[in-house]
């Protein structure tokens, strides 16, 4: 008998159970080697971006989590960062990890992936710099519990968005939405980088299922195409340690949003 269940949407899942403490652990308190690949595709790309630019005014990360890595990633190329994320326990770990002096640093080994790369290497002080870029100005900088489907237009010039289009739902036609309103943020000719995981069957955080989409790299490559994305790199990356069980690699995209 064909299985009818509808498929779970971002509005249905158990956010308010999300354990930001146990996903934290489970993938980011040590650095694992997906992430670190991830580092080395995306920072060149924005090494390359910015040879050609001044640093951007604004960038965001959409649905941080507990991840820091994206936003170290942009710190060298823009004065502000806003940092969002969907859940109020995520948004909740961002203002204690990214803000607060008196939280735990552990993002060191993350930056000494970046440190003596061209840009990053004018950076003394990643975490101070990265809370200076965080400083509060409402809706431009700073932490704030926003969804990816109610972000303004073409307000940043610089984006990252990591496991969030593909892990929030089980309807492809709202990951489609999501890479959407990720893409239709920033400014015409703002470079950008994304990272999904490939054919994930979806997870568990302390205890608690949560949705996520069996993607490959042609639906995300398709969809940055349709977008009129320049200077497109879509790669599926397979590492031999993985975060969990159930997926394929992690697929890393970068571009340049075009005109509308």
């Amino acid at each position: 008998m064909a299985d009818t269940a509808m498929p779970v949407r971002n509005a249905e899942a158990p956010w308010s159970y999300f354990s930001s403490d146990d996903y934290w652990r489970r993938n980011y308190e040590t650095m694992l080697p997906e992430d670190q690949e991830i580092i080395r595709r995306v920072s060149p790309f924005f090494i390359h971006a910015f040879a050609r630019r001044g640093p951007a005014q604004r960038a965001i990360d959409v649905g941080s989590g507990t991840n820091l890595y994206p936003a170290l990633l942009m710190l060298p190329w823009t004065e502000q960062i806003l940092l969002t994320d969907y859940s109020d326990s995520n948004v909740r770990w961002l203002r204690h990890h990214a803000v607060d002096e008196d939280a735990a640093w552990t993002w060191q080994p993350f930056w000494r992936e970046l440190a003596e790369l061209d840009g990053y290497d004018r950076i003394s002080e990643p975490r101070k710099q990265l809370m200076q870029a965080c400083a509060a100005r409402v809706e431009y900088a700073g932490i704030e519990q926003r969804s990816v489907f109610e972000l303004p237009k073409a307000r940043w010039q610089l984006g990252t968005m990591f496991f969030v289009a593909e892990s929030i739902t089980e309807d492809f036609a709202e990951f489609r939405t999501a890479i959407d309103c990720f893409v239709g943020a920033l400014e015409p000719g703002s470079p950008f980088a994304t990272a999904f995981m490939a054919d994930s069957a979806g997870y568990a955080v302390d205890g608690t299922t949560f949705p996520a989409l069996r993607i490959k790299v042609d639906d995300v490559a398709k969809r940055f195409s349709e977008l009129g994305v320049s200077e497109l790199s879509v790669e599926l990356n397979r590492t031999p340690h993985r975060v969990r069980d159930g997926y394929a690699g992690m697929i890393v995209a970068t571009g340049i949003v075009g005109p509308r």
